[in-house]
């Protein structure tokens, strides 16, 4: 059975497998994260890269995202 992506996921997966990316938020991209697992997840730079993602899809302002992502980042590092 194979999975169905929604854009947001492709284009999560996509930034996400950024090398430098990668290296500095200390992860191994698998090529199948989600939104909704990432919004879940343990790490910063995942999270945040989600949440930019997902704001956008809600149609959040630019104004909202940027003071939910940075409120946890400020809370998290």
């Amino acid at each position: 059975m194979a999975t169905h992506y929604t854009n947001g996921d492709r284009i999560l997966q996509a930034v996400l497998a950024d090398p430098k990316l990668a290296e500095l938020g200390e992860y191994i991209p698998t090529g199948d994260e989600t939104i909704v697992d990432a919004l879940d997840s343990e790490n910063t730079t995942i999270r945040a890269v989600a949440m930019i993602i997902d704001g956008n899809e809600n149609q959040y302002t630019q104004k909202e995202i940027y003071t939910q992502v940075s409120n946890f980042l400020t809370s998290n590092i």
